[in-house]
């Protein structure tokens, strides 16, 4: 089936929608979904070329449909294959709220920024040493700061808003932190602690030599919505038991990238539910059951 040929039938089912009846709406909608994204530009470009409300409602109905689907498809797929990389499930993740976000302008921005740290990295630094270097880098040089006045804004989850506005919460620069570690090399996880999300500085294979074996695999942790401060396990017993929270596994232990963007969609929609976007939250409630 030629490409022509798709473009005139897509053009006939647009200048369909202006039918009244519901039940030829319904199947002219089907035949459209079924073409896929190809179909949006056409159906944008319908829908500033006319004045019918309905006729532009059905439109904006059809097109986030569409981008919905290939976004639950492409999040499906990260998930399947492991969710290796964070940055691209999170990207993903963001186009949930932003369907046209600028991922080249966003993948840029973080490369710069990536550089900035690699630049003052170097293979003698310690653990700790090589943290100093991104706290500086991040909330120094980059002035990254945590938004503590109203945690439940949505916007705040997102990365394009943080890259841009440099103001975050605990889950977007939690996982901003650990997307700059993976690129770097930096063998730093997510932690899934109640009531808050922080990251790791994990031991590494290596370091598995002359009959070293630790405790646990967590160094230390580190709170990126605190200017990245380092802190020990005690400290995290102390703040769940000053916080009334029942200490669980997952308060101690390293996150894969399929957990960390899963407590990212909890997160948000609790903050969907929070600020009255009912339906935001119900649709991103499906997104979560992809990320098991």
């Amino acid at each position: 089936m030629s490409g022509d040929f798709i473009m005139d039938q897509l053009n006939l089912l647009i200048h369909l929608l202006d039918d009244p009846d519901q039940e030829a709406f319904q199947q002219v909608s089907h035949e459209i979904l079924t073409l896929g994204l190809p179909a949006v530009e056409p159906l944008e470009e319908a829908w500033f070329n006319t004045s019918d409300q309905l006729t532009r409602e059905r439109i904006e109905e059809i097109v986030h449909s569409i981008q919905y689907d290939s976004l639950y498809s492409e999040l499906a797929t990260w998930a399947v294959s492991g969710g290796h990389d964070l940055l691209r499930g999170f990207i993903i993740a963001c186009r949930f709220q932003y369907p046209t976000l600028d991922e080249e302008k966003l993948l840029s921005d973080l490369n710069k920024l990536t550089r900035c740290v690699w630049l003052e990295l170097n293979d003698n630094l310690t653990s700790l040493e090589k943290i100093k270097v991104l706290n500086h880098v991040l909330f120094s040089m980059y002035e990254i700061t945590g938004e503590i006045t109203d945690t439940r804004v949505p916007e705040h989850y997102f990365l394009n808003n943080l890259m841009q506005s440099k103001h975050g919460n605990a889950v977007s620069i939690g996982i901003l932190y650990i997307i700059i570690a993976q690129k770097l090399k930096l063998p730093i996880k997510g932690v899934d602690l109640t009531g808050n999300f922080i990251a790791c500085f994990t031991h590494t294979p290596t370091e598995f030599k002359d009959g070293y074996k630790p405790v646990n695999e967590v160094k230390f942790y580190i709170n990126p919505f605190a200017s990245g401060a380092v802190f020990t396990r005690k400290e995290i017993m102390l703040y769940l038991d000053k916080a009334g929270i029942e200490p669980t596994p997952n308060c101690f232990k390293p996150a894969d990238n399929i957990a960390v963007l899963k407590r990212w969609c909890r997160d948000l929609m609790h903050a969907y539910l929070e600020t009255g976007m009912k339906d935001k939250a119900r649709e991103l409630k499906s997104f979560m059951k992809i990320l098991k």
